[in-house]
């Protein structure tokens, strides 16, 4: 009769003490079947107390209110409660749009699990803790641990992470992407809230193609981390090439729909568009972190054709500004602030700008086809704000684009270079670029001083001053006389770079790519060479994720190699990249 009643649970709807952590914590009634249950069972949750082993966040607490009102707790009900909405509106959804499971793997077609599966890692205590590095050397799980410590580069294979138990792999997969693809791509755009995740999973699930091309992306990684070190076909199996393909097919279908749109009312067809910038930028994703090269500059010309076809259908949009302003980014601005396609649509532009700057700064603006899509005004204003993506505060980046300006007015102005008039404008135009970003270092440096900083903001502080001294090197190479016999720049703002890079936590190490590899190529003493070398070492070391620093120092590293062998010559990261026949990203 005992062992009856005690399957049964308790029958007048009274608060059980004898019911399972979990259930207890989430102030949810407990059926206290074993074992595990119902509850935890049909949200893929740990049913703590019956088959789960008690955290030690609940046993190392004073009192049970202790426990309730802890970080882990808070955590856990807002995982429960996200995987509740996910399923609300995936199942409201299943009649029509909603993703199948991999036809080519299972030979079936069936939903998506409405129980999602919650990870076992992504509310025991161990993730949010930084492990030691000694770790490493006893076997454990680091990637369970704190998964933004791994990244594509196989050097860290042997974290292989333990396999999910959940039935559906889409379901896993988008468990992973959520958990730990955005904290690594997306650092400083956190998923802190209920509401945050609510956001980015609606998103992800809300077209077919961005669906699966997000999926693409957490089977590459998941196969990375068991394969042996290689700088192409990292992470590529049949898996990621199918779900590549059904995003393919997906995206497809939203193109030849935007193609046919009337471009009234114009947040419908902006909205529209932005939505496939969205996917692309995926597809982009993937080729980048896969490949030394990749196709990713298919991917983005295409994404300037999409803003390009945007701006040019809505010339008469323009009357609803005062300014030359875009038309995306004047529909930014009409939308209502809480409006979730607000915030969907500055997160994409946020991802479209950062790459492009990246490409134009990199590989010169004349390699592109001009857009009609102009964001600098977007940029300096601050409407919209990288450093929430990548750390870079706008107005850096604002200044970086201007050089890349500059290097395209230069390069037209070839012929007449031997003129004063023309010689005196680029100076101007020079030295105009580098106060502002003399006034931008000197705004950052004064800022460490205010003592209401956060962690953030002491971090996206410390990514964007070594931007700016990347960007001064950059400058410093865009003026420089080509028919000059030396065999470099000055190296004052590769030193200062190199030192500021020395003394940046490794965990941001992957934030700094761009400028690494800008200081990097441009080295020319051995012992700089040395340096630079260290700085991915020792991120490296610290079991922290170098992101795409490891391809920058590939690239610099044949700089240097090219010097060495043509006389120190002057060359720079394009050279290098040539010579390796791969236009890298700098992500």
């Amino acid at each position: 009769m005992a062992e009856k009643h005690h399957q049964s649970g308790p029958s007048d709807g009274s608060r059980s003490r004898t019911g399972c952590i979990t259930c207890r914590i989430r102030k949810k009634k407990c059926d206290e079947q074993r074992p595990a249950c119902r509850a935890c069972c049909d949200r893929g949750m740990a049913c703590y107390g019956y088959n789960e082993p008690i955290p030690t966040w609940c046993t190392n607490k004073a009192n049970w209110k202790e426990v309730r009102d802890s970080d882990e707790a808070k955590r856990l009900r807002t995982a429960a409660e996200t995987r509740y909405k996910l399923s609300r509106k995936v199942g409201s959804n299943c009649s029509t749009s909603t993703p199948k499971v991999d036809e080519e793997r299972t030979g079936t077609s069936t939903q998506i699990d409405h129980s999602l599966q919650l990870m076992s890692w992504s509310t025991s205590g161990g993730i949010f803790m930084l492990p030691p590095t000694v770790l490493l050397k006893t076997g454990v799980n680091i990637w369970q641990l704190r998964p933004e410590t791994v990244w594509w580069d196989s050097k860290i294979r042997d974290l292989t992470p333990t396999r999910s138990t959940s039935s559906n792999d889409e379901t896993r997969l988008l468990m992973i992407y959520m958990d730990v693809i955005h904290p690594i791509t997306h650092t400083f755009e956190r998923l802190d809230s209920g509401r945050d995740r609510s956001w980015m999973l609606e998103r992800l699930v809300s077209k077919q193609a961005l669906y699966f091309s997000a999926l693409s992306i957490s089977a590459c990684f998941e196969t990375s981390l068991t394969q042996s070190p290689r700088i192409n076909d990292i992470g590529i199996s049949s898996k990621v090439k199918a779900l590549q393909s059904r995003a393919l097919r997906g995206l497809q279908a939203q193109i030849d729909e935007f193609a046919s749109m009337s471009t009234k009312p114009v947040e419908d067809f902006v909205w529209a568009g932005i939505q496939i910038l969205d996917v692309i930028a995926h597809l982009e994703g993937l080729e980048i972190f896969s490949m030394l090269e990749g196709h990713w500059e298919m991917h983005h010309k295409a994404a300037r054709r999409i803003l390009n076809h945007i701006e040019i259908c809505v010339p008469v949009e323009r009357q609803y500004t005062n300014s030359s302003m875009s038309i995306i980014g004047a529909t930014l601005l009409r939308l209502p602030e809480k409006d979730t396609r607000r915030r969907s649509l500055e997160f994409a532009m946020c991802n479209f700008i950062w790459v492009d700057v990246l490409a134009t700064s990199t590989f010169g603006a004349l390699t592109y086809t001009p857009c009609a899509f102009d964001y600098l005004e977007l940029l300096q204003s601050e409407i919209i704000k990288p450093q929430k993506i990548m750390g870079c505060r706008g107005r850096i980046m604002a200044v970086v684009l201007k050089i890349s300006r500059l290097e395209q007015w230069k390069v037209m102005h070839r012929e007449q270079m031997h003129h004063d008039h023309i010689k005196a404008d680029l100076v101007f135009q020079s030295r105009q670029l580098r106060n502002e970003l003399e006034q931008s270092i000197e705004k950052l440096e004064n800022e460490c001083r205010n003592p209401k900083s956060n962690v953030l903001e002491e971090d996206l502080r410390l990514v964007s001053i070594i931007w700016a001294y990347g960007a001064h090197v950059l400058l410093q190479a865009t003026v420089a006389d080509e028919q000059s016999d030396q065999p470099g720049i000055d190296q004052t703002f590769v030193d200062i770079c190199l030192q500021k890079l020395e003394n940046l936590p490794t965990r941001l190490v992957m934030r700094t790519s761009w400028p690494y590899t800008i200081a990097g190529s441009m080295a020319l003493s051995e012992a700089q060479h040395v340096r630079f070398q260290q700085i991915v070492g020792k991120t490296l070391r610290e079991a922290q994720a170098p992101g795409i620093s490891w391809k920058g120092l590939k690239v610099m590293e044949e700089c240097w190699r090219l010097r060495r062998l043509q006389g120190q010559k002057r060359i720079g990261w394009r050279e290098g990249m040539e010579s390796l026949g791969a236009r890298v990203i700098l992500t």
